[in-house]
């Protein structure tokens, strides 16, 4: 301070905007701890949601959590371009990417076997006992498709699943199929999901054990779900009775069974 005379005190002026700089870190901190907060509330949100809703809806609908998750990523062998001979995967896991395929593909027991990118199959695709399939964005042509007794996870179309509330987040897209076939799905144990195919011929889906795991390569109920099936669909005798994940099908063959809500 500055004394001028006797009685007289002038007070020295702060420098302008001298606590600017402050406020506004403290304004970027408030946000940058709201930030958080929402991030953290949302994902401790959708955590209370999984754990109370029923399993219908955690598989499949609201949360599409664990939906489209293939459980056949890891490839010991690929293919693409063009085959004109039947493929026998008798072990390991075989990728067909982008491939043009005469000829059927036959799954070993305790073989892996997905397809995806476009790949055409000019024929029947058959597994007995394999360790899980994968079929995304692909084709048959006069190809019927037949899984049985897999003990891993059965993924054909993953039907409009979302990931995490419908944001995509943890999810690994599986676009639809055309498949130019009957489709049989037959006492698998990994959890079967058929969504959002085309199918021309009749879908059979019976004697399916969904494994209630709750992991992200497993479904916890069998779905069937935003298919368009132009023959008759079946469903009998799955544990738990398929569920459409909110995702109605056409079946503008009919359907029966655990499937005829659906």
């Amino acid at each position: 301070m500055n004394r001028l005379g006797a009685g007289h005190v002038r007070a020295r002026p702060e420098p302008p905007n001298s606590h600017a700089g402050e406020d506004m870190r403290n304004v970027q901190f408030e946000i940058s701890k709201g930030f958080v907060a929402i991030v953290t509330g949302t994902l401790v949100l959708a955590g209370v949601v999984a754990m109370s809703l029923p399993s219908a809806f955690a598989s499949g609908g609201l949360l599409g959590l664990g939906d489209d998750q293939p459980a056949s990523t890891q490839c010991d062998t690929t293919m693409t371009g063009q085959n004109n001979a039947v493929i026998n995967v008798a072990s390991g896991t075989t990728c067909l990417v982008n491939l043009n395929q005469i000829g059927a593909v036959n799954v070993a027991p305790g073989a892996s076997l997905s397809v995806t990118g476009g790949s055409v199959i000019n024929g029947a695709i058959t597994l007995v006992g394999a360790n899980a399939f994968t079929m995304c964005d692909s084709s048959t042509k006069q190809g019927a498709i037949k899984a049985s007794t897999s003990p891993g996870f059965i993924l054909i179309g993953a039907g409009g699943d979302g990931g995490l509330l419908g944001t995509g987040l943890l999810a690994t897209p599986c676009g639809a199929n055309h498949i130019d076939g009957a489709v049989t799905l037959n006492g698998n144990l990994g959890g079967v999901e058929v969504g959002g195919n085309s199918i021309v011929g009749a879908l059979t889906v019976s004697g399916n054990v969904a494994p209630n795991h709750g992991t992200l390569t497993e479904d916890n109920a069998t779905e069937v779900e935003g298919n368009t099936v132009t023959g008759l669909t079946t469903c009998a005798t799955n544990n738990p009775a398929p569920v459409n994940g909110d995702h109605k099908n056409t079946f503008t063959g009919g359907a029966g069974g655990q499937c005829a809500a659906l």
